[in-house]
């Protein structure tokens, strides 16, 4: 009786044990099993068949485009690919000067973004993309007002637990990695968020956002409810978008810092979709931004509203 007894409470442990364990797996990622993080892909070179500033005789067009399906984001892959593939069109680039880095990993980022470097003329556009998650975690060099650092939430922290600070790429270091371009022509694009305070509220009313995914993660103590120290009334700087407002050129944003950006489950990044559809059927990239901050809106109800800061003039010299 005793041995019974003994057998079936073993049988009892392993079966709790076994439920927590696929119970921490469903929770590591959206519709599959989250094992053991991947290595960082060591096969994915950026530019290596791109002509260098001294094998070519007038100024060129790069794009660098990236994304990363981290939390319940599904679509940032189709986003980078949409979105590459419009801006090919749009500015005739050849393949050998685009790269795409679906689930990149940062170190990936750091990479991509030196090789591009050393391939730059002094007037050369840049294009750089970014689709995924954005959080924040306490800053650590007093640069912040509101005492945060936002970072951009990279394919390091895919099933990771616990997070850490270095698993994120925060925006001070991706400040610094773009403004080292040899070229101050640089287009930041960024289909991401890293506000958790705003909940889209009533824009849940329109069908088409009605199973919309927010583009913030909150995991670990990255993204924690820990109230924000808002910055006085002189201090305040209206239109933020954490630190990358430092960004040399021009930066085109999904949101402002205090909003969330949306995923649609069928068409992606909703500032993405929305983005790609208005350029095409306006060659004026400043008129498409436009019309696509008002249609944004209009659709959420003020509850997203994409950021243009910087110089337009660079899509133009």
């Amino acid at each position: 009786m005793r041995k019974s007894l003994q057998f079936y409470l073993m049988g009892l442990l392993l079966f709790l044990i076994s439920g927590c364990q696929q119970t921490l797996l469903v929770k590591g990622g959206p519709g599959a099993e989250c094992t053991t993080p991947p290595h960082p892909p060591t096969n994915r070179h950026c530019f290596s068949s791109a002509s260098r500033p001294d094998q070519r005789a007038q100024n060129t067009v790069f794009m660098l485009a990236m994304g990363a399906n981290t939390g319940k984001l599904t679509k940032t892959s189709s986003d980078l690919e949409n979105f590459s593939q419009t801006m090919q069109k749009h500015f005739k680039m050849p393949q050998s000067q685009v790269c795409q880095l679906p689930n990149v990993f940062k170190s990936e980022l750091e990479v991509a973004l030196q090789s591009l470097n050393e391939h730059l003329a002094a007037d050369d556009l840049v294009i750089i993309y970014f689709s995924g998650h954005g959080t924040f975690i306490k800053d650590n060099d007093g640069d912040e007002k509101d005492g945060w650092d936002e970072i951009l939430v990279t394919y390091d922290s895919h099933c990771k637990t616990p997070v850490k600070d270095e698993d994120g790429l925060r925006d001070d270091y991706f400040v610094k990695l773009v403004n080292e371009l040899r070229t101050d022509r640089v287009l930041t694009v960024m289909d991401s968020c890293f506000a958790s305070g705003m909940f889209l509220g009533q824009s849940r009313s329109n069908p088409l956002l009605a199973n919309a995914r927010p583009k913030f993660l909150q995991i670990g103590w990255w993204g924690s409810q820990e109230p924000r120290l808002e910055a006085d009334d002189k201090r305040l700087i209206k239109n933020e978008v954490g630190n990358l407002d430092a960004l040399k050129g021009l930066l085109l944003a999904a949101a402002d810092e205090k909003q969330y950006a949306l995923e649609m489950p069928e068409k992606g990044g909703l500032f993405t979709f929305m983005f790609v559809e208005q350029l095409s059927q306006y060659a004026d990239f400043k008129k498409a931004f436009v019309q696509t901050a008002r249609k944004i809106q209009d659709m959420t109800r003020q509850s997203q509203s994409p950021q243009a800061i910087g110089r337009w003039e660079i899509l133009e010299e």
